[in-house]
């Protein structure tokens, strides 16, 4: 009977060690591109196109087992975006902070490469918008966003705690534009695709 018991404690301990183990925080810092997509709706009656824009990048992480975990990512620094209307030329600026919390999924837990795939929660913070070239004087106002968020990546292990990762996420990001004496001049259909790399410590 103490032997049965020995042999279940043995178990238990080595299976809350490898429960520990898998456990745990982790960080990375990181620089990444916002890419709108090609169409990006109208505004004022004549085609909007979006540029793209690189910036610092930063994510929050915890483990909770080999292969589940939870992430908070987003921009340390502001992305910054010209608008450009048909026609116009450019015709305003604008900035924003985008943010996501992931649920995510990774594979092969013994390799020192590992894919993950993750789907979540974006949000984005419009500021910073000003009007340029034939608007330039008027004020501009662009609404926050939010919707379901998706993501892919590597992480490369150089060792226990120090890993590299190559992402890539989808945000849904449109945002109702307003301009002075003009009113809501329609929807800028951005929805970006953010693809960077980062380097990443594990606790």
């Amino acid at each position: 009977m103490s032997r049965l018991v020995l042999t279940s404690l043995a178990l238990a301990a080595a299976f809350a060690a490898t429960s520990a183990n898998a456990q745990g925080f982790s960080a990375t810092l990181g620089y990444h591109n916002t890419n709108p997509k090609s169409d990006n709706g109208t505004l004022a009656g004549a085609d909007a196109s979006v540029n793209d824009d690189w910036s610092v990048t930063g994510s929050a992480a915890y483990a909770f087992n080999d292969n589940f975990s939870v992430e908070l990512w987003s921009g340390l620094a502001k992305f910054e975006h010209e608008v450009t209307l048909a026609g116009l030329g450019t015709v305003a600026s604008v900035e924003h902070r985008p943010t996501t919390l992931s649920l995510n999924y990774h594979f092969a837990p013994d390799s020192v490469v590992r894919p993950f795939v993750g789907i979540g929660y974006g949000w984005v913070n419009v500021s910073g918008e000003e009007t340029l070239g034939a608007l330039a004087g008027l004020g501009i106002d662009g609404s926050n966003a939010d919707g379901i968020s998706f993501s892919a990546g590597l992480d490369w292990f150089v060792n226990d705690n120090f890993f590299l990762r190559a992402d890539v996420r989808k945000l849904s990001f449109d945002t109702d534009v307003t301009v002075e004496t003009l009113g809501n001049v329609g929807t800028a259909e951005v929805d970006p695709v953010v693809y960077g790399i980062s380097a990443g410590l594990r606790f």
